[in-house]
Parts: structure tokens; sequence; C-alpha cells
């Protein structure tokens, strides 16, 4: 009933919407108050923080339109009113709803353009095709007939400074709860990464880097992931911010793969990127304490057991017409991190405890002559900056002057294993401890 009353509410406010657009002068002032309501109704419908920062992007959307002088205001709040709408008939988790999501969002169109034909120009073009996709993809994931509960579940969990770890453990107790046997395997490098994922379903975990997974699992998701041959996956990420069209590319590679994508669900995280964290050292201990949110961790559980049980669940895939995760591929890959992403060790501040060449994912650093050094190519993870307890450990002209961020959860940051020790699975302190120490085996039973 209450998803019911919040899909009400949320046809209300589109028509409101077009109302405005058509008949009242648009302004900045009335532009931020619509986007701020339709923020705020998104969020309360999905019980999402997460949902408030994906829906700051229609109000980018709308100023690389031109803003208030635009002519055509019915394509630029389009990407509003498809998100609240989309967002209220995922919730409702029903075909009907779902059928009607593009005539809903047709209709809407209509009466805010008055019907008439125009040349909204290339952006105003990819604008209207990018709410045309989301509503696709949202109509088509609440219309598709629910898969079997799966019965095993490879859990693949790439990690680097813990938070998504901590994330997909919340996933994963919510999939134990619901009686699912989870495998879990833990990602660093594609070229150690060889596991048969044989279960019945597979839920990926990644932290955000460049608007989309890290350049090693894109890697891994092109060339060596296995066939999904029409099993269901289920895509789980985390930023700090608004990762724009991150399920986006995500959902193509599944796709391209053989997968069948079924939800997706992201949680707010403290950001790692130590160049952008400016100021006092007290704000960011401040600030890191906030996140992740008591409320998306259980509604994440949530998320892990509606998906054991083979039903929808997440969040409703939202896409924009930005071409961020584009430029995500062209400045986070194998051989643009190669060069420009150098290591440099202070040598006045480096007692060479190694514990970066530990940690390092990739096995990029080494201790040459006392020091470690890099040889190779990079994943931006941040590793060696954040942890290196004597702050001696610099990306060059990259890192130099932010904080440090130290892991809010410093026992999920695992190690890097050795290519010889690959074989070797009883190290308690490589593991992701969600109950037995042992990557590669069942670790959640019922």
């Amino acid at each position: 009933m209450r998803a019911w009353l919040f899909l009400a509410a949320s046809c209300a406010y589109a028509a409101g919407l077009a109302l405005g657009v058509r008949v009242w002068p648009v302004s900045t002032a009335s532009f931020v108050v619509w986007a701020c309501g339709g923020m705020l109704l998104a969020a309360l419908a999905a019980r999402s923080a997460p949902i408030l920062f994906e829906g700051g992007v229609p109000v980018v959307a709308w100023l690389l339109l031109g803003g208030a002088s635009y002519p055509h205001q019915a394509i630029s709040e389009l990407p509003l009113a498809a998100m609240v709408l989309a967002v209220a008939a995922f919730e409702t988790r029903s075909r009907v709803a779902s059928a009607l999501l593009l005539p809903l969002a047709a209709a809407w169109l209509v009466a805010a353009s008055g019907a008439q034909v125009f040349d909204p120009g290339w952006y105003g073009w990819a604008t209207l095709a990018a709410a045309a996709v989301q509503l696709a993809l949202v109509s088509r994931d609440g219309s598709r007939a629910p898969w079997g509960p799966p019965k095993i579940v490879d859990l693949v969990v790439c990690s680097y400074s813990g938070n998504t770890a901590h994330c997909a453990r919340a996933f994963g107790e919510g999939m134990k709860r619901a009686g699912a046997d989870v495998r879990l395997h833990r990602f660093h490098y594609y070229p150690d990464f060889d596991e048969p994922l044989d279960g019945d379903a597979l839920a990926l975990a990644f932290p955000v880097v460049g608007w989309k997974p890290p350049w090693t699992m894109v890697a891994w998701m092109l060339w060596r992931m296995p066939r999904g041959r029409g099993r269901p996956a289920f895509i789980l990420y985390t930023c700090a911010g608004g990762p724009e069209n991150t399920s986006l590319a995500a959902w193509l590679l599944l796709i391209l793969r053989g997968w069948r994508p079924v939800g997706r669900a992201w949680s707010i995280y403290p950001i790692n990127v130590v160049t952008f964290r400016l100021g006092p050292r007290a704000l960011w201990r401040f600030l890191d304490r906030l996140f992740p949110i008591g409320y998306d961790l259980r509604a994440t559980e949530d998320f892990g057991s509606r998906f054991a049980r083979g039903l929808p669940s997440g969040q409703p895939h939202l896409v924009w017409a930005l071409p961020l995760f584009l430029i995500g591929f062209l400045v986070d890959n194998k051989l643009v991190n190669t060069y420009p992403y150098r290591n440099r060790a202070w040598r006045r501040r480096c007692d060479a405890c190694g514990i970066c060449v530990r940690y390092c994912p990739v096995g990029r650093l080494t201790i040459r002559d006392g020091f470690p050094r890099a040889k190779g190519t990079c994943t931006l993870c941040f590793g060696c900056v954040n942890l290196c307890p004597k702050r001696s450990m610099q990306l060059v002209a990259w890192t130099e002057y932010g904080n440090a961020y130290k892991p809010r959860f410093p026992d999920l940051v695992v190690k890097r294993r050795e290519r010889s020790d690959l074989s070797d699975r009883s190290d308690p302190s490589d593991v992701l401890p969600i109950s037995l120490p042992n990557p590669s085996c069942p670790i959640l039973r019922p």
C-alpha cells in the first residue's frame, strides 16, 4: 500500500510539473524547488539516501541544456519527471505499474510540450534517449518473470579500502538469511583471478573508479569472466558521490558475457581519493564517521534477501545523458595507468616497512635499494598512499596535498596474495571475515 501511495503522489507531482512547464514561465528558482521536491519524493519512495545523490543529475542536465533560457523545457525537465515515475513504479514491484511506465512518460512529454514538433538539439535528443532507455530498463525489470531462488550464489568482491567489502557483507548476510549458500571470491587483479563461478547466481561488488568498475575488473569481465548462460546477476557498488551510469556500464558488460542483470544497488561510503580530501584532518575524520548510513545498510541486507529469494530488489536503473563512464574508460585503463600514475616514496619519511608492497592489488611495488619502487600498471586504489604510516608514498602530482583516508573498516582491508601463494587458502589474515576464514569456499550458510 505504501508503494502505491507513493506512485499516486509521483503521478500527481509529474502532472503538476507538466502544468508548470506548459503554463508558467520557468525560472531557476522554480526549477530548483521542483527538483528538490522530486529528489525528496524519489528518496522517500525508495527509502534510499543514495537516490538523493543521483537525483542531482537532472539539475546538471537542465543547466547543460541552457537552464531557464532553453526553449524546450519539456525536454530539459523530462529527466526529473522520468526519475520520479521510474522510482515509484519500481517500488511497487508490479508488472502493471511497470507496463504503464513508458506510456505515462510519453503522456507527460506530450502534455508538457503541447504536442509541438520541435528540434531540441543534439544534447536534447541525447537527454530524450537517456530517459527512454532508463524507463525501458525499469519497465523491463519490473515486467519480467521472477527467477528461481538460487541455492548457491557466487559473491565476487573487489574492495581496496574495505568499504565495498563492508557493503558486500551486509548483502551476503541478507542472502544467508534467505537460505542461500554464498561462495566468496576476493577479486584483486584479473591475471590472478580464475574462479569458475558455477553457482546458480552471481553478485558483483566493486568500488566506483571513473564512473565505472575498476579497470582490472572491466578487463576480467570483458575477456576472462565465465559465461552466464542466462543466470541472474546483481550489481552492487560503493561511491562517495553520484556514480552516474555506473550501473549501465556494469549492466552492458554482464549482458555481453551472457548474464541476466536483475538488480542493482549502491551505498554512500567515505571518499578514499586523497587528492580531494582537502581541509583540516578533523573535518575529514568527522565526515568519515557519517557513512555508511545505518538505514542504507539495512536496505542492502534486505536487497540480498530478496535477491536470494528470486524477487525483484535493489534500486531502479537511472540513466543520464552524461558520458562520464566513457571518459572513465579513457582515463582509467592499463595503458594510461602504467605511465602517468607513478608511485614515489619520500626517502626522508620512508622506513621500508613494506606495507605498500604487501598491499598493492596488482603487485606493482617492490623493495629495491631499501625503498619501494613502482614498475607496471596501477589500479588507482590509493591503498599505498592511504595505508602508509609515515605518509611517505605518493602518486606524483596527484596525492601530495590531500588528507590520507584511514580505512573506516580496517579489519576488512585485505592484502594481496602473491602468485606463489594463490593455492594456499588457509591464511586468516587474507580473507573477508564474514563467517569462515576461507575466500573460495561457501562462507554463508543458513
